[in-house]
């Protein structure tokens, strides 16, 4: 199963992507790079930073650049 998160960066920048459980902890950080402007694409096999599979919940995801934190909730149905 894939989750497909899909957000614009305003101008060219290093974007931080990392996905918490319930409780806060750090699940993957899928992306830590530099991004051109535009939208982008950010696709989460539902596995944690050692190929682990998670379990059904609810997730959060934060976008990170420099000025910029938005973090949102979502439910991870299997």
């Amino acid at each position: 199963e894939f989750r497909r998160v899909l957000f614009r960066s305003p101008t060219d920048a290093h974007v931080k992507f990392v996905i918490y459980d319930i409780l806060g902890r750090k699940v993957i950080e899928l992306v830590n790079q530099q991004m051109p402007a535009g939208y982008q694409t950010v696709i989460w096999n539902t596995r944690n930073q050692f190929g682990s599979p998670v379990a059904a919940g609810i997730y959060f995801y934060q976008i990170q650049t420099v000025g910029f934190i938005k973090t949102r909730k979502m439910v991870l149905l299997k």
